[in-house]
C-alpha cells in the first residue's frame, strides 16, 4: 500500500464521494417519498440532485479509485499538490453549480460550470500524463478502460456546457441531452467502473496488466460508445441497435476474460484483508445483471422510441448497475485504505474481517435488491409502488453512506 500521505489523499477523495452520495441519496429519497403523495418539487431540484450524484459521488469516487492505481506504479510520478488542488476545485464548482440550478440563473451556473470543467479537464490531462509514464504492460487493462472513460468524461463536460442555453430557455435539445447523459454513464462511469473491477481482482496489489481479449473488449466497448454518441447526436435512433450490439460484445469479452485476469493478481495481504472484497460479491452479481438487462432494454427503446421502456432502463441501469457496482468499489476500498492508515501508524485492528465487512454491508445489498425489485414491479403496476421501491433503495444508500463515514473517518487513526 502507499505511504501515509498518499493514503490520506485517497481517503479525502473516497470520503468526499461518500458525502456526495449521502446528499444525493437523501435528496432523492425526499423527492421519491413526496411523489408517493403526488407532491412535486421544482424540476431544478431534481437536476441539482442528479449532478450531485454524477459530478460529486461518481466522479470524485472514480477519480480516487484510479489515483490508487497510479500510486501503486513506482514509475509514475503523482504530485501531491496537483491531486489536492484537483480535489478542491470540483467541490467549489459543484457547490456553485448546484446553487445555479436551484436559482436557475446563468451567471451562477456559468461560474460553477467553468470551475468544475476546468478541474475535470485538468484531471483528464493528468490522467494521460500518468498513463504515458506507466510501463507499456500496465496500460492495457484497468488503465486502458479508465483512459477511454476519461474521454467520455470530457465529452460529457463539453456537451454539458453546450446544454446551458437550452436548459435556461426551457428548450433543451433532446438529442444532445441524451448524448450528454450517455457520455457520462456509458462512457465515463461504466468504462471507469469496468476498469476498477479489473483492478480489484488483485486486492492489495491492484491488477493493471491485461490479456488480449480484455484489451480487445475495452476497444470494442469504446467503439460502441462512440457510435452510440454519434447516432444520438445525428438522431439516428434506429441505428442505436448497432452501437448496443457492439457494447454487449465488449461486455461478453470482459466477462469471459475476468477469470483469467484473476490469475494476474497476486494478493500478498493477510487472508482476512482480502475477505472484504470477496464478500461483496452479491453487489457485483446484481450490478452486472443490471448492466446486461439495461443494455437489452436499450434495444427496445431504439426500436420503439419514445414509447420504449425508458423508465425501467433508467431504474435498472442506475439502481442496478451503477449504484451496486460503485458501492462495491467504495465498500471494498474505503475499509482497506482505512486499515492501511491504521497500520502505518502502528495501530492494530482486532477482528479484521468484521472491520473490512461489517454486517451493515450485507444488509445493504439485501435491502437495495428488494428496493430495486419493488421499483421495477411498480413500474409495470403502480407509480406509488415504484416510488416506494425507489425510496427504499435511496434510503438504504444513505444509511450505508452514514455508516461508512462513522466507521472509517478521515481524521482519526482509531478503529471503530
Amino acid at each position: 500500500m502507499e505511504d501515509t500521505e498518499n493514503i490520506q489523499i485517497l481517503q479525502r477523495y473516497y470520503h468526499t464521494a461518500v458525502v456526495y452520495l449521502l446528499l444525493t441519496a437523501t435528496m432523492a429519497a425526499i423527492l421519491f417519498g413526496l411523489r408517493i403523495f403526488q407532491v412535486y418539487l421544482p424540476f431544478s431540484l431534481s437536476i441539482a440532485t442528479v449532478h450531485l450524484g454524477t459530478l460529486g459521488a461518481l466522479t470524485m469516487g472514480i477519480m480516487g479509485l484510479y489515483l490508487r492505481l497510479f500510486y501503486g506504479l513506482e514509475v509514475v510520478e503523482v504530485k501531491p499538490w496537483t491531486v489536492r488542488t484537483i480535489h478542491i476545485l470540483p467541490n467549489v464548482g459543484i457547490g456553485i453549480l448546484t446553487i445555479g440550478f436551484l436559482l436557475n440563473t446563468w451567471p451562477v451556473l456559468a461560474v460553477g460550470f467553468l470551475g468544475t470543467a476546468y478541474a475535470l479537464i485538468w484531471w483528464a490531462v493528468e490522467y494521460f500524463r500518468w498513463l504515458l509514464q506507466a510501463d507499456s504492460a500496465d496500460r492495457k487493462g484497468a488503465l486502458l478502460f479508465g483512459a477511454f472513460g476519461v474521454i467520455g468524461l470530457v465529452v460529457a463536460v463539453l456537451i454539458g456546457g453546450y446544454l446551458f442555453h437550452g436548459y435556461l430557455s426551457g428548450n433543451t435539445v433532446q438529442n444532445m441531452r441524451l448524448t450528454h447523459i450517455h457520455a457520462g454513464f456509458v462512457g465515463w462511469a461504466s468504462l471507469g467502473l469496468l476498469g476498477i473491477g479489473i483492478a480489484l481482482r488483485g486486492g492489495e496489489n491492484p491488477v493493471t496488466k491485461s490479456i488480449g481479449i480484455l484489451q480487445g473488449s475495452a476497444w470494442v466497448w469504446f467503439a460502441g460508445f462512440l457510435l452510440l454518441a454519434g447516432f444520438m447526436v445525428t438522431w439516428n435512433l434506429s441505428l442505436l441497435m448497432i452501437a448496443g450490439s457492439i457494447i454487449i460484445l465488449g461486455l461478453f469479452g470482459y466477462g469471459y476474460s475476468m477469470p483469467k485476469v484473476g490469475e494476474l493478481g497476486s494478493d500478498s495481504s493477510e487472508a482476512g484483508t482480502a475477505a472484504g472484497s470477496k464478500r461483496l460479491l452479491p453487489y457485483i452479481i446484481i450490478g452486472f445483471l443490471g448492466l446486461f438487462v439495461a443494455i437489452l432494454l436499450g434495444f427496445d427503446i431504439s426500436i420503439n422510441y419514445p414509447s420504449g421502456r425508458a423508465g425501467s432502463h433508467r431504474i435498472i441501469g442506475v439502481g442496478g448497475w451503477l449504484v451496486m457496482t460503485f458501492l462495491m468499489a467504495l465498500l471494498s476500498e474505503i475499509p482497506r485504505t482505512s486499515l492501511a492508515l491504521l497500520q502505518s501508524k502502528g495501530e492494530t485492528v482486532t477482528a479484521v474481517q468484521q472491520y473490512l465487512y461489517p454486517g451493515i454491508f450485507r444488509i445493504g445489498w439485501i435491502v437495495l435488491t428488494a428496493g430495486l425489485l419493488i421499483a421495477l414491479t411498480g413500474y409495470f403496476t403502480s407509480p406509488t409502488i415504484m416510488f416506494a421501491g425507489l425510496l427504499l433503495l435511496t434510503g438504504m444508500v444513505a444509511i450505508l453512506a452514514i455508516s461508512v463515514l462513522m466507521k472509517y473517518p478521515v481524521t482519526t487513526g482509531r478503529a471503530s
